[in-house]
């Protein structure tokens, strides 16, 4: 569904005393349609510059990515970003909120309500419609960002460390959430992180990049069974891949 083809990019120097930064350099990948895909690295490896290419916020400075082989040039209704902060709109309500995304993709023909009281009880939110983001915890109001991008029924799920500024059990909650909605929904997810142990619980495939100009350094193809428990990372086999993705991001 996915293919970078030797993609690189160059920010411009911020200013006149210093050089231009390549961020990432010559990566090739690919994501197969339904695959749920990890990338984890070094801070300012590129992950998220990655990510913001794929999803047609920046353009390559070289090389060519591809959404089942046509050229990504700009933003598409396809592709669905989930961010680290929710961005959730404070005046609105829950519903409203998500709501919102319907009515940025269809425009003013109404909200399907079918499909928002669907997604509302997917995501675990029935109860907290009428409530503001300032009255949900954080892991509801991240909850609440994913349900604004999965009501528009994209092919492909962008998440950039959006578990990221959670405390560890509701992390945990969290990872345990998205297992079940995508084992539901099967869309393609490319899920950013810098926690190896998350990366290895949610995906059929860890990618791990080089520090800065980030590369793809290894592919790490994880067969652990389906469905998948919190628990499972205290498993031999899970610790056995811990181990792998360590030794590329930690040679020494």
């Amino acid at each position: 569904m996915i293919e970078l083809h030797g993609v690189s990019k160059v920010f411009p120097a911020p200013n006149a005393r210093s050089e231009p930064v390549m961020a990432v350099s010559k990566v090739d990948m690919t994501i197969e349609d339904g695959e749920f895909v990890t990338v984890v690295g070094p801070s300012g490896c590129g992950k998220t510059t990655i990510l913001n290419m794929i999803a047609g916020f920046e353009r390559p400075s070289q090389g060519d990515i591809l959404l089942d082989g046509e050229p990504v040039l700009k933003p598409g209704p396809e592709r669905a970003v989930v961010f680290q902060q929710p961005s959730l709109l404070p005046w609105m309500t829950v519903v409203d909120n998500i709501a919102f995304g319907l009515t940025l993709r269809e425009g003013k023909r109404g909200v399907d309500r079918t499909r928002l009281d669907g997604t509302l009880e997917t995501m675990g939110l029935k109860n907290f419609a009428s409530h503001y983001p300032y009255q949900l915890s954080g892991g509801m109001q991240q909850r609440a960002a994913i349900a604004r991008a999965l009501i528009t029924d994209p092919a492909i799920l962008l998440m950039d460390e959006p578990f990221g500024a959670l405390d560890a059990q509701t992390r945990s909650d969290m990872q345990r959430f998205l297992l079940l909605v995508w084992t539901e929904l099967q869309h393609t997810v490319l899920f950013v992180t810098h926690d190896v142990e998350e990366a290895i619980l949610l995906a059929d495939r860890v990618l791990i990049m080089s520090p800065r100009p980030g590369r793809i350094a290894a592919t790490i193809r994880i067969t652990l069974a389906r469905p998948r428990h919190w628990d499972m990372v205290m498993d031999r086999d899970f610790n056995d891949y811990k181990r792998k993705v360590m030794k590329v991001l930690r040679p020494q």
